[in-house]
């Protein structure tokens, strides 16, 4: 018995030993090769993707212009952008399973090119997300982005991982660099009152009746899904003009639409009917309604396990009203995402909790036309990466008058005739409902 007691203390020893040396050389590791951790709130972007829907997590822009662009100034263009900030400087690494910041140069033959004629597009958008969203080995590897021009020279596709910008912080930067423009861009963006009253539990719960069907499709593969436009039939001045009248920002009037058609959706598949019980809100609950905040024009919408609202369209809207901006849940998702990291099991268990099933952001370009040079930009297209388990995103923008969705479907978990149908039903509804109410 003691030999037993003995040979377990000096394999526990040991152990130790091994743990606290690991330890000590990825800290020298760290030290030694200038890596700097990826802060909280943007290692999420990073820590999120894979998983079990294998979906990546770069972003697209695809700029469309109405003749060709001069090669050498994008070049020059993007050039200049990239010299300028950081962002453009450096890749990750993974130490310990953990994201790090490592500097490195851009190579002009690879971060820029002009594709050839017989070139697919979206076949190297793919083969490009899949490059960025692999970790770098230490001092190999090239900066995050990819810029490419068509062989007809009319369009600029720029691709980046998320974990070095949102679209909103890109989009400042392309108008500065790439367009040339000093003034601002949009009136549109982040217009949410400080002010605006928040509402409580009790409020919050009056309209929640039906629970929905929990059922939910995990554990697929494939990181496709589909982006389809479309335009709204009203300006965004008029769309503003009307949102200013309801007390609401445009960034809520998207939220108010998605809201709609995202519960129009459910109805239609008879999920509110499956349960009748008035939901307890718990700590893992998150949110106290089905539609909540995350960060500045972004909202987040679970089904499970959380409610969709049977309400009519007027108590929707008070709902939408009373909702106030909240604190940065980024840092949060990233201390959650870094811990669950070291536990492999916790891993997949807090993903399906975090994760919403739906998301309405808001990407506004500008409400100016834009060029580079004499080529004018007529129209852009987004592609927004959907996290792990998200069924569809709602990714608003607004460019030179037109107001657009660029709606994200991953046809293995949506309906897409469906979700489109509810989409142009709530469209119409919600301006209906706000056009009497301006009156």
């Amino acid at each position: 018995m003691l030999r037993k007691i003995v040979l377990l203390m000096t394999l526990c020893t040991i152990a130790v030993g091994i743990v606290l040396a690991y330890r000590t050389w990825i800290s020298s590791t760290i030290s030694d090769a200038r890596f700097q951790e990826v802060a909280d709130g943007d290692a999420h972007f990073w820590l999120m993707q894979g998983g079990p829907s294998d979906r990546n997590m770069p972003c697209t822009i695809y700029y469309n212009f109405d003749q060709p662009l001069d090669e050498a100034t994008v070049r020059l263009r993007i050039q200049e952008l990239a010299n300028t900030y950081q962002m453009f400087q450096r890749n990750v690494v993974e130490i310990d399973g953990l994201p790090y910041w490592q500097s490195v140069k851009p190579d002009w033959s690879e971060n820029f090119r002009v594709l050839n004629a017989d070139d697919n597009i979206e076949a190297i958008r793919i083969e490009t997300d899949a490059r960025l969203s692999k970790a770098a080995k230490p001092g190999e590897g090239l900066p995050l982005f990819r810029a490419y021009l068509s062989a007809d020279r009319r369009q600029l596709i720029f691709i980046w991982h998320h974990v070095i910008s949102d679209l909103e912080g890109m989009f400042n930067k392309h108008a500065k660099h790439l367009f040339a423009e000093q003034g601002e861009r949009t009136h549109f963006g982040y217009q949410i009152d400080a002010n605006t009253k928040t509402a409580s539990s009790a409020d919050t719960l009056k309209p929640l009746r039906k629970l929905l069907n929990t059922n939910r499709s995990l554990g697929f593969k494939g990181s496709g899904f589909e982006v389809e436009k479309f335009v709204l039939p009203v300006q965004d001045q008029a769309l503003n003009r009307l949102a200013q009248r309801a007390g609401l920002s445009m960034s809520d009037i998207f939220s108010f639409i998605t809201l709609r058609a995202v519960t129009q959706y459910h109805t239609a598949l008879g999920d509110a009917e499956h349960v009748d019980l008035v939901p307890v809100l718990t700590p893992l609950s998150l949110r106290t309604s089905a539609l909540d905040l995350d960060e500045g024009n972004n909202r987040a919408t679970k089904q499970f396990p959380f409610v969709f609202p049977e309400e009519n369209i007027a108590d929707m809207y008070t709902r939408i009203i009373a909702l106030a901006p909240s604190d940065s849940s980024y840092n949060t998702a990233g201390k959650s995402m870094k811990i669950a990291r070291q536990f492999s099991l916790l891993e997949p268990i807090l993903r399906k909790i975090a994760m919403p099933d739906y998301i309405s952001n808001y990407f506004p370009l500008a409400d100016i036309p834009l060029a580079i040079h004499d080529a004018k930009l007529v129209s852009h297209a987004l592609r927004v990466p959907m996290v792990p388990f998200e069924r569809s995103k709602f990714a608003w923008s607004n460019y030179n008058g037109e107001v657009q969705l660029f709606l994200h479907i991953d046809p293995q978990l949506v309906d897409s005739a469906l979700m489109r149908a509810s989409f142009e039903k709530a469209v119409t509804e919600v301006l209906q409902f706000l056009e009497n109410r301006s009156r």
